[in-house]
């Protein structure tokens, strides 16, 4: 199972944001794309995904904001992202491109770990 993580965004995030933030991490990751475009995965030079991101969806619902994340300062309307990355190291760089891509964009960001 891997790791889930939540980014909360007032705008919708771009993915030059995020292909900006992979780079920063590890310059020899790619981006590819699955399920037509529903996931986009940041993988390493083996293709083995550090961290997979779904669409972005638009919740306009104060209350669902507030029961799904009560951790977040944001209220409705927000962008929710789920990400996935996996445990271990090649997970850690995956979470880091997600807490950079969430820092580029003034987003707020939850990792199952706690942090």
């Amino acid at each position: 199972m891997p790791r889930e993580l939540v980014i909360l965004s007032r705008t919708a995030p771009e993915l030059a944001v995020f292909v900006g933030a992979g780079a920063d991490i590890a310059p020899d990751l790619r981006v590819r794309t699955l399920d037509g475009g529903a996931v986009t995965e940041v993988v390493d030079r083996r293709g083995m995904a550090v961290l997979s991101v779904q669409v972005p969806e638009l919740v306009e619902n104060p209350a669902e904001v507030a029961r799904l994340a009560p951790w977040s300062s944001l209220s409705a309307p927000v962008w929710w992202t789920d990400a996935w990355a996996p445990w271990g190291e090649q997970g850690d760089v995956g979470v880091a491109v997600a807490r950079a891509w969430a820092s580029a964009g003034g987003a707020e960001i939850r990792v199952e770990d706690g942090s």
